[in-house]
């Protein structure tokens, strides 16, 4: 596995696409700035084995996919599990907290667009930027990007408590009663298409346990989408329990 990454000394990076050692490399490829740790989970779907998340200072378990994007061209769904993955590209940079990544990629049907990525995790410790690019080489048609902040609700016994949905941004206060502890997420994001600011607004999604936005457009060959999304998240360890939606909404809006 270690032949996949090439280690230098302000970065390690990963030049060949293997699904097989994907969950060895995420392992090698986990930043933090002292109180985020993110592992170099996608932001897109994957079908293929996945279990690392985001995880908190100070708590063992994941927490949440706080970079979740999930895309369509037309009926089909980005899936590196799915799709054919050339040209993959991905890099650790060491010295401030962030995690690039580029490929091309043809869907079933023969779609190729040409994805690039960067998560980063900001001066503000509670505070993330995801921008997620995405070029058509050949595909003609409706493309949609759909950003959600979800409890991992797989292995952790999380309660919502309250959420809140605006034009903008939007939040989700969760209580985790095993570690007795509570958790607000906030986030907010914008869309550019060829580097102009997308004019349609977003679908607003809100459910039990997941809130985010949807939005949908038409792109061409040669078109890029730019969707780039805040995240902030804070929990009551470090932030009084009734302040933690003031605290995480103000983070959020000087980001």
């Amino acid at each position: 596995m270690e032949s996949l990454l090439q280690y230098n000394n302000w970065s390690i990076e990963q030049h060949t696409w293997n699904p097989d050692h994907e969950e060895a490399i995420e392992q090698q490829l986990s930043f933090s700035n002292g109180y985020i740790c993110q592992t170099a989970h996608f932001e897109e779907y994957y079908s293929g084995p996945q279990r690392l998340y985001t995880f908190l200072n100070g708590i063992e378990q994941p927490i949440l996919n706080l970079s979740s994007i999930s895309i369509r061209l037309h009926d089909e769904r980005l899936d590196l599990g799915a799709w054919q993955v050339k040209d993959f590209y991905r890099c650790l940079h060491k010295t401030h907290p962030s995690l690039e990544r580029r490929f091309t990629a043809t869907s079933p049907k023969g779609a190729t667009i040409q994805v690039k990525t960067k998560r980063q995790l900001l001066p503000q410790k509670e505070a993330m930027l995801i921008e997620y690019e995405i070029t058509s080489i050949n595909y003609a048609g409706p493309i949609s990007f759909l950003a959600m902040l979800p409890p991992n609700d797989k292995n952790i016994d999380w309660y919502p408590l309250q959420n809140h949905i605006g034009q903008d941004y939007c939040w989700l206060w969760l209580q985790m009663h095993e570690l007795n502890l509570q958790l607000c997420c906030a986030m907010s994001w914008e869309a550019l298409y060829n580097n102009s600011p997308l004019i349609q607004r977003p679908i607003k999604i809100e459910k039990q346990h997941t809130i985010g936005y949807s939005l949908i457009t038409s792109i061409k060959p040669g078109d890029t989408c730019l969707l780039r999304k805040k995240v902030v998240v804070m929990d009551s360890r470090t932030h009084e329990k009734d302040q933690l939606i003031t605290d995480a909404t103000q983070c959020l809006t000087n980001l």
